[in-house]
């Protein structure tokens, strides 16, 4: 019987066995993907956002009202030596005025991202710049020449008189020799009208260099004619 039923096999499936039944197809429908992670979110530089709350609206830098809304937020006056001390570390060229690549890059360096670390650095910065004999130093010199430079009308090379008289006790530290006296001297002397860079510049090394009795004082010295009429005023008065 085995022998007959094999003969009956076709002779392919008797080598290679019978095809195994497809499974019938259901029509299922594939599975879906699995669900993409949503991106973290990217949170903002804090400076760039100090920036963009302070900045004019219709233009891409921070004007005067921005300051005043920065000096508010600081706690501080907008006649505050920060603020002038804030545009030299910014490296600021127009008064009144912070372009965005002087903010971010400025306010970076000081390590600032909130009103009031910057108004902490700035003050840290003052008490390095002003305390003691600190004006002596190369970085006074130049927060000072920047300060005349900084408060010039644009297209002029002198400050005015009015102008040289409030620097000066904005910048120059309370009791700083000699500041007193040239600001008396500036009040009852009308025909001056202003001070040019040299002038100005000249007035440290003064405060520096010569007594306030004025004993070490050499009129044939190289100072600018203006210093030669304060100690003619000082010693009338």
């Amino acid at each position: 019987v085995l022998l007959s039923t094999v003969e009956q096999m076709p002779l392919k499936d008797l080598f290679y066995g019978r095809k195994k039944d497809k499974p019938a197809t259901t029509g299922s429908v594939p599975a879906a993907p699995p669900p993409v992670p949503p991106k973290p979110a990217v949170s903002k530089d804090p400076v760039v956002i100090m920036f963009e709350r302070y900045k004019e609206s219709d233009e891409d830098r921070i004007g005067p009202e921005g300051i005043l809304l920065l000096c508010q937020d600081m706690q501080i006056e907008p006649t505050d030596v920060k603020i002038l001390i804030l545009a030299w570390r910014l490296n600021a060229e127009t008064q009144g005025y912070f372009t965005r690549g002087e903010w971010t890059t400025g306010v970076s360096a000081l390590r600032a991202d909130s009103p009031s670390s910057l108004v902490s650095r700035l003050a840290s910065l003052d008490s390095q710049l002003r305390s003691g004999g600190a004006t002596r130093s190369p970085a006074f010199k130049e927060f000072y020449r920047f300060a005349f430079r900084f408060s010039r009308t644009m297209g002029q090379k002198g400050l005015e008189i009015d102008s040289v008289k409030a620097l000066l006790m904005i910048v120059m530290p309370p009791g700083h020799p000699h500041v007193h006296k040239l600001l008396e001297f500036l009040e009852s002397t009308p025909t001056i009208r202003g001070f040019n860079e040299d002038q100005w510049t000249s007035f440290l090394l003064f405060s520096h260099e010569i007594k306030e009795d004025l004993s070490n004082f050499d009129p044939d010295g190289a100072w600018p004619s203006i210093y030669d009429d304060y100690v003619t005023f000082c010693t009338k008065h």
